[in-house]
């Protein structure tokens, strides 16, 4: 039985997983787990080449988000791309009722406040 795993699982959690399997009670557990990764926040750079990716695979010819929304968008989402994802998503869509071609960092600040 020993020369063979059981099991197999893959654990996925968020940033607090990390530091709740620290916890005295979880040690044993946490000592079971033979690779452990951390996804780290996109830089500015990496996050507007996610905005850019995601704006390629929705067919986008021209860029819809000028430099200043992509900075913006890097401040208020601290590179975490599912933060980035929701508040693209908001600001397309004040971007949407005020009927614009661009995409300005004035928008992706509304889109911050609602969020």
């Amino acid at each position: 039985m020993d020369s063979s795993d059981p099991a197999l699982f893959i654990l996925v959690g968020q940033a607090h997983l990390r530091e709740r399997l620290l916890i005295p009670v979880l040690q044993p557990f946490n000592q079971r787990i033979s690779l452990k990764y951390h996804l780290p926040a996109l830089t500015k750079e990496e996050t507007a080449a996610y905005i850019q990716h995601h704006f390629k695979l929705a067919g986008l010819k021209e860029p819809l988000f000028n430099q200043n929304a992509i900075n913006a968008v890097y401040q208020n989402s601290s590179g975490i791309p599912r933060v980035i994802n929701a508040l693209c998503s908001k600001t397309m869509t004040v971007g949407a009722i005020e009927k614009k071609n661009t995409i300005s960092e004035d928008e992706v600040f509304r889109a911050s406040h609602e969020m």
